[in-house]
């Protein structure tokens, strides 16, 4: 394969390769979305430290949310000290300043119910939903939701199991919490969900009519789940009508392209998205098919998938590569005497 064609598949942007590699990250919780990256998230998750810089500089609110004895079996007595602030008066849903730990500047605002949830108690969350704190309110700096943070990566001191999450969201959704918010880099809650495998949230935020065609930096939640072999989450998001199967990102590439490029080589979610209308030969921009992804990524497995589905072996790229000329190109030996073997059957 000429160097030309190495490029074209390198940028193959059906599977948008420059961000798999990105994504491949993301499931090991490198994502600039999965983990705590700014200042004011690290601040958050780790306020329960009782030798917090300017603690006490703090709402009270969140001085009592990071004071509370979470080892406290008495609910009551958990959290009378939250409780006492809010029957003064003390409004749920304040934004609060929070102060940089080395110079005690205000870095950004926030809500108790979304410190709550970066803290990650159950009793502390559901209290502030139980008492009127706005469920759509979203910190100052990524306009993160409660939401938004229930479906991200565990912050430090977090010890939600998966369940808690999906019920608090549920909850928040019961008191009118939007599941279909915007961050300030156009990720939804369901995206967040999604890259972080918890599809207990994804079943909870699909039943609230969350938009499972949204885009993030053009990859939509099935291409995502599709790319990294999450079969229960491919599954929830299919079983929706409102899942279009044969979507395309800004390149023309399907979630078949992406779970053709996939972590493993497994078919289960091939199967899947064929077995609900996914087109075998679609082509993205460039022409090429998810054929020729699998040869690419040297997935064998799922190109005999894809094979046996009728995939046309015979069709050609804008650089006049098939998807033997893949196989060939990058030297995996398996795909291209899988493809052989094909062609020559068919004569």
């Amino acid at each position: 394969m000429s160097s030309t064609k190495t490029s074209s598949h390198t940028e193959h942007r059906s599977s948008r390769t420059s961000k798999d590699a990105h994504r491949e990250k993301e499931s090991h919780r490198e994502h600039r979305e999965e983990k705590p990256s700014t200042s004011h998230h690290s601040a958050i998750s780790n306020g329960s430290s009782t030798d917090r810089a300017f603690k006490d500089k703090h709402h009270p609110l969140l001085i009592a949310i990071w004071n509370t004895d979470r080892t406290q079996t008495n609910v009551e007595e958990k959290l009378k000290g939250l409780r006492d602030l809010i029957r003064k008066g003390t409004n749920p849903s304040i934004n609060c300043e929070i102060l940089h730990e080395q110079t005690g500047t205000p870095i950004a605002q926030v809500s108790p119910l979304i410190i709550a949830c970066f803290e990650g108690d159950v009793d502390i969350i559901r209290f502030f939903i139980e008492n009127g704190a706005d469920p759509n309110q979203t910190e100052s700096e990524h306009h993160l939701t409660p939401i938004h943070v229930l479906c991200d990566a565990e912050y430090h001191g977090q010890s939600l199991r998966q369940k808690d999450r999906a019920d608090l969201i549920r909850l928040l959704i019961k008191h009118g919490a939007q599941v279909n918010h915007l961050d300030r880099s156009s990720m939804a809650a369901i995206h967040k969900a999604v890259i972080h495998d918890r599809p207990e949230c994804v079943e909870v935020l699909m039943d609230a009519h969350a938009d499972p065609n949204v885009a993030f930096m053009g990859d939509t939640p099935l291409s995502i789940a599709a790319r990294h072999n999450r079969r229960k989450i491919v599954q929830i998001l299919i079983g929706h009508k409102e899942t279009n199967v044969n979507h395309r990102n800004d390149q023309g590439g399907t979630a078949l392209h992406f779970a053709s490029a996939g972590i493993v080589d497994s078919p289960e979610c091939i199967d899947l998205l064929l077995s609900h209308g996914a087109k075998v030969n679609a082509q993205d921009l460039k022409n090429n098919t998810a054929a020729m992804v699998a040869c690419f990524f040297n997935k064998p497995r799922i190109l005999g998938t894809l094979i046996r589905a009728g995939a046309d072996l015979t069709v050609r790229n804008n650089e006049g590569k098939d998807a033997y000329d893949v196989a060939v190109e990058k030297e995996f030996d398996e795909c291209k005497e899988t493809v052989a073997k094909q062609l020559e059957k068919k004569g």
